[in-house]
């Protein structure tokens, strides 16, 4: 999505009418409302489902099993949004308007982006995740938090890649507010360190990737550069770009997707060298949370994913918000988060308290050929990234 998009977005997000604070519902007594608004369906719904398994048992985890902080029940209301900025905007109105005053969750940046200006609007506390734009969070809002990592976070293990002066790095990317970060990300990492760029944007609802594709492969960089977050379409893309041959001489570098890519990525990255950037997969930390969750997990035969821990990660921000904040005070609540710290389930975890940006280990992994199917490995895990 291009910055004047963006901007016309912005405009007709922040036309819409504001509810003051003195005019919305007050909340049932003995009850705190928490709204939450991702995907369930459409491109991103593994995504949301993820998160909001995560999610889930975060809330129980970090209230003891209690659903309740000081005493107050934690009521909540799920909305899908489809990745519909207009859908989120509905479903965070109706919330506002019923007095809620935490908002967590999407996937989509294009959602995000839409939402943040509404929460400041409306003075209301929204954790954004695991949408990764960068501009999601900045120190000009105060009432927007994440609990995943940015696109520059993503990226993060690519600062060290050797040779990259006078490289070319294709960037194959979608051609969405997800990609725009992307660009921007991979640019200001590798950029620094003499990397050329040629850009190839792909509209998300493409299904036939041949042009793209071969244009691609025609570029002869030294790396290609993949940020796709369309999980349906994906496996079809790589493919693709495998079959046109856009890896035979251009070294790929992706982040590695959901569990249920894991075959897909193993087999079309199999000898190409492929450098797999991760912000979470069951394994990937040995913190008493990951554990705990881990054991949960295994219990009632449910299995991790890409963004479970962003999911968990947000139910603990959401306690921490609310402890020793009986009156739901929102300013309470962002002093209760600014510049705190705790060990989740990716590890230690740190809020910056100018820009919002959530510190974080990340992971550098490769693919390992099983018995039963391609399987994460942890090669390096990058700590503190974005301190």
């Amino acid at each position: 999505m291009s910055k004047r998009s963006l901007t016309r977005l912005g405009v007709a997000v922040l036309s819409l009418a504001v509810l003051a604070p003195s005019m919305a519902p007050a909340q049932a007594a003995g009850e705190i409302k928490i709204g939450v608004i991702t995907s369930t369906s459409g491109p991103l719904a593994s995504y949301g489902i993820a998160y909001n398994e995560g999610l889930t048992w975060g809330l129980n985890y970090y209230t003891g099993g209690k659903m309740a902080v000081n005493g107050q029940k934690l009521v909540v209301t799920s909305k899908d949004d489809g990745a519909d900025p207009a859908s989120a905007t509905a479903s965070f109105k109706e919330m506002v308007g019923n007095g809620t005053k935490i908002i967590v969750g999407t996937a989509s940046s294009g959602v995000a982006l839409t939402l943040a200006p509404l929460a400041q609007q409306n003075k209301v506390l929204y954790i954004s995740g695991p949408a990764k734009n960068d501009l999601v969070t900045s120190a000009a809002n105060k009432y927007v938090f994440r609990s995943g990592n940015s696109s520059t976070q993503d990226l993060a293990p690519l600062a060290g890649i050797k040779p990259i002066s006078g490289r070319k790095v294709v960037l194959f990317v979608e051609d969405n507010a997800f990609g725009a970060g992307n660009i921007a990300a991979a640019k200001a990492l590798m950029g620094p360190k003499g990397a050329k760029f040629e850009e190839i944007k792909v509209p998300t609802s493409t299904s036939d990737f041949t042009p793209f594709a071969k244009k691609a492969a025609d570029a002869a960089g030294s790396y290609i550069f993949i940020a796709w977050s369309n999980a349906l379409t994906a496996g079809a893309m790589l493919t693709s770009l495998k079959v046109q041959g856009a890896f035979v001489k251009q070294r790929p570098i992706t982040g590695l997707a959901g569990a249920a890519t894991y075959n897909i990525y193993g087999t079309l990255f199999e000898g190409t060298n492929a450098i797999l950037t991760n912000s979470y997969f069951a394994g990937a930390s040995k913190s008493s949370a990951a554990n705990d969750l881990a054991t949960w997990y295994a219990a009632n035969k449910k299995t991790q994913d890409l963004f479970t821990s962003t999911g968990a990660d947000a139910a603990k921000m959401i306690v921490m918000a609310l402890t020793k904040n009986p009156t739901q005070n929102v300013d309470t609540m962002i002093r209760n988060l600014e510049g705190k710290s705790w060990v989740g389930v990716k590890g230690l975890m740190t809020i910056d308290s100018n820009t919002h940006l959530l510190i974080q280990p990340m992971f550098l992994v490769s693919l390992n050929k099983t018995s039963s199917g391609y399987v994460p490995s942890l090669l390096k895990t990058i700590a503190s990234v974005g301190k």
